[in-house]
């Protein structure tokens, strides 16, 4: 193909294709000008890829470290995550699985910017198992997550308080392998995090923030939290809406729901955690929440979703992260008329049933007797009945039957007397 101008003509050009010639509308100056513009907009695409390229973050790899008693609700958790891959050959001691790390907020990239490994423990005397797959180099890579079973809400105190000291002694252990520096840096990111935390209600969220590097640092007390594993920590609380259904079948179902929610923030509290309750039945409660808050502490992606600590028994979907919550807003929650103070045990609020019904079992038990015995009392049974007998037999009246001092057995004798025996 080839181009060429036609004189007495309007700008036209034809177009000469072999002996052929055809005739357009295009002219020179129009075919200069797409060409200008094509030649514009592929610098800018360009420009705009490697102005991206530059200023795009570098993402690591990262671990996140999933601890709970058996059945608890850890896998249906995992299983609703987007991205999630399981790897079913590996040995159960340790369940591993890893997640495709994604920023759902780039609407126009659907890249995995990284992975992140999931490591499953449901026992606590397998906590020596963590230090083989988290080094303590991965250490600051590494996110905490407990899950607790809030079907069985009799057990949750203690579970909770089993899992935290898990994950504080393995952080402990690992960070012994450390340099001071090294250590004392991954507490004061967890300290800054905490201490210089906005809720996304309260701030510009038309302005992006690195939560990691703020100013201030100088103010951050080094002792806040209580007690600083220098990894996130998240508090799960697993099946909602069992929990939520359990409790409607109470009498006072929202004060206590109001302690188990204020007894788990303290705990919460006190390790600088955040607190999440979650359920996977139907479109699911705070699931994408979940998954959006291991991302945003670990890789800094933006939080959309404000704290909602304003739950209730029907609205369970409580939601309190870390840096949030103080002393002052959870004794905001106990009503004053509430039945159940702080300093109550978790079981007189959350009877566990199995073992009301197992301590009526043995109430219930009789303790059975020696043969001797048994024999001994069935003798002086027999013999107390047939003296009583006779006695009755030799008052009666020859009208009343028999004759008079003959001993003469009834039916209804005979059942008094053998009910009297196994009394």
């Amino acid at each position: 193909w080839s181009v060429a101008s036609l004189e007495g003509t309007d700008r036209p050009c034809c177009i000469v294709r072999g002996n052929q010639t055809e005739y357009c509308c295009l002219n020179f100056q129009h075919i200069a000008s797409r060409m200008a513009e094509a030649k514009e907009k592929r610098q800018n695409t360009w420009e705009a890829l490697l102005r991206r390229a530059i200023q795009r973050r570098v993402y690591t790899d990262s671990t996140l470290i999933v601890l709970g008693d058996t059945n608890c609700g850890k896998s249906s958790l995992l299983k609703s995550f987007q991205g999630i891959v399981r790897n079913q050959e590996h040995p159960y001691v340790a369940d591993y699985s890893y997640i495709k790390v994604k920023n759902r907020h780039e609407v126009d990239s659907d890249e995995t910017l990284a992975h992140m490994a999931v490591w499953q423990l449901d026992k606590p005397s397998r906590k020596e198992l963590i230090p083989t797959f988290l080094k303590s180099s991965g250490l600051e890579r590494a996110v905490f997550m407990v899950v607790l079973d809030l079907s069985q809400p009799w057990n949750i105190d203690e579970s909770l308080k089993t899992w935290l000291k898990v994950a504080e002694d393995i952080s402990k252990q690992l960070m012994k392998e450390m340099e001071d520096e090294e250590a004392k840096a991954l507490k004061m990111k967890v300290s800054r995090y905490v201490q210089t935390f906005t809720d996304v209600s309260m701030r510009d969220n038309t302005e992006a923030k690195d939560l990691n590097v703020l100013p201030g640092e100088t103010k951050i007390d080094p002792y806040m939290p209580d007690i600083n594993t220098g990894t996130p920590l998240i508090v799960v609380g697993a099946k909602g809406d069992y929990f939520s259904n359990y409790l409607q079948k109470s009498s006072t179902a929202g004060d206590r729901f109001e302690f188990a929610s204020r007894r788990l923030r303290q705990a919460a509290l006190k390790y600088g955690a955040s607190l999440i309750f979650t359920s996977v039945a139907g479109e699911g409660t705070n699931m994408q929440l979940l998954q959006d808050y291991i991302f945003h502490r670990m890789y800094g992606f933006e939080m959309k979703q404000p704290a909602n600590a304003a739950c209730t028994v029907d609205s369970f979907g409580l939601y309190i992260p870390s840096g949030f919550d103080s002393i002052e807003l959870i004794d905001t929650v106990r009503s004053e008329k509430s039945p159940f103070s702080d300093d109550m045990e978790f079981s007189k609020v959350y009877p566990n049933p199995n073992q009301e019904s197992k301590r009526r079992t043995e109430e219930e038990k009789v303790k059975a007797m020696k043969n001797s015995q048994f024999y001994r009392l069935l003798q002086q049974k027999l013999s107390g009945g047939s003296r009583s007998v006779t006695r009755s037999s030799e008052s009666r009246s020859p009208r009343q039957g028999g004759p008079r001092g003959r001993h003469q057995p009834t039916k209804s004798n005979h059942a008094v007397s053998e009910h009297t025996l196994w009394e």
